[in-house]
């Protein structure tokens, strides 16, 4: 009997938390299936990617300038592609990230009949989906075969779209990449610690000012990734003379590097899908301070057991729980460690599992 074959469908493979799961789960299922990523728009994958995964690209790059007429045109066009390779791979089954790709999924499955699997990786209430997108994305998620989504709070949200049983609640997993550049044992460095996109949903600035209130003798602040509001944030560290303190680091791709050494990390989002970055600093056991955002840090932390929630764009908490961990080491290493254990369930063998038994069921 042949191998099933699955393709997952996505804008990008550049840096982010849905690309990273793609290109996870890709690399894991690969002992099960073939796997083919079929892509929006052509670039060089930014995570490691098995040289078995197929990657079709359908479009050189985007041009968020176009022409209505030019851009409803794109839009068929990247059904056209997305539908053609469906049928030239022979895909069992095809699995979209976001949710334009998703309604882009869910139609092609249909013109080929084929099942399909959706995935949205933000919580709804934040979408940037404008209300046309909204409505097609109504009309057609229930046509899917499955929705996935990561949390609860998400879930819920869906369910007056589609039928409960429909909705699968999977979280997503630490990339083994990752975990496998952990070293417990490397001495920690005063470092406090965020990673994400420089955009207002990460929130960075209120970060950025709580360091400047407490001014900790003898700490720095790394800021990981980039952003539209880069240049915000360099004018705000040259405002407020930050400049020996704190470090715009960009996008890496040695990020255990940074996990390694830093001795506390903080997640300030307003909202997430599900927080990759707050995941993957507890399983290298820092102690994490997070925003209590929908949806995801409430369902990794409980407060003062593995981490601090506070409320979102709480200063005055912020500057409060940051001063407690600067001056207790102690307490550092045990919110760490806990932290640490409370991630086990999100490596990528369980997560997998989750996935392929879903995919079973469907197929």
């Amino acid at each position: 009997m042949r191998r099933k074959k699955l393709a997952f469908i996505i804008s990008s493979l550049t840096s982010g938390g849905a690309e990273r799961v793609v290109s996870t789960l890709s690399n894991s299922l690969l002992d099960d299936f073939d796997v083919t990523i079929i892509v929006l728009y052509k670039c060089d994958p930014f995570y490691p990617l098995d040289s078995s995964i197929n990657i079709v690209y359908c479009k050189d790059a985007y041009d968020k300038n176009l022409p209505a007429f030019q851009s409803v045109f794109n839009h068929f066009r990247f059904i056209s592609k997305i539908s053609k390779t469906l049928k030239k791979e022979k895909i069992d089954i095809a699995i979209g990230f976001m949710s334009t790709t998703n309604i882009y999924t869910i139609i092609c499955s249909k013109l080929l009949n084929i099942p399909s699997i959706v995935s949205e990786r933000i919580h709804p209430k934040f979408s940037s989906l404008n209300n046309y997108w909204r409505k097609i994305r109504r009309f057609v998620y229930p046509f899917c075969n499955r929705l996935i989504v990561q949390t609860n709070d998400i879930k819920s949200h869906f369910e007056g779209m589609l039928k409960p049983e429909k909705i699968t609640i999977i979280r997503n997993p630490l990339a083994p990449e990752l975990l496998n550049h952990r070293h417990p044992q490397q001495a920690k460095e005063p470092i406090i610690l965020n990673v994400g996109r420089f955009t207002n949903q990460k929130n960075q600035e209120l970060l950025l000012k709580t360091f400047y209130k407490l001014r900790p003798e003898g700490w720095r602040l790394q800021l990981i990734g980039s952003g539209k509001n880069e240049k915000k944030y360099k004018d705000l560290i040259s405002e407020l003379q930050l400049q020996d303190g704190v470090e715009l680091v960009g996008n890496v791709t040695n990020v255990y590097d940074y996990y390694n050494k830093a001795s506390i990390f903080v997640f300030p989002s307003r909202y997430e899908g599900f927080p990759n970055a707050l995941t993957e600093a507890m399983a290298f056991g820092l102690p994490c301070i997070s925003a209590d955002c929908p949806s995801g840090p409430s369902e990794l932390i409980n407060d003062s057991e593995n981490g601090f929630l506070i409320p979102v764009d709480d200063q005055n908490q912020l500057e409060s729980r940051l001063q407690l961990l600067i001056n207790n080491k102690e307490l550092r290493h045990t919110l760490g460690k806990n932290a640490q254990k409370s991630t086990k369930p999100f490596e990528v063998e369980y997560i997998t599992a989750q996935w392929k038994q879903v995919i079973t069921d469907i197929l």
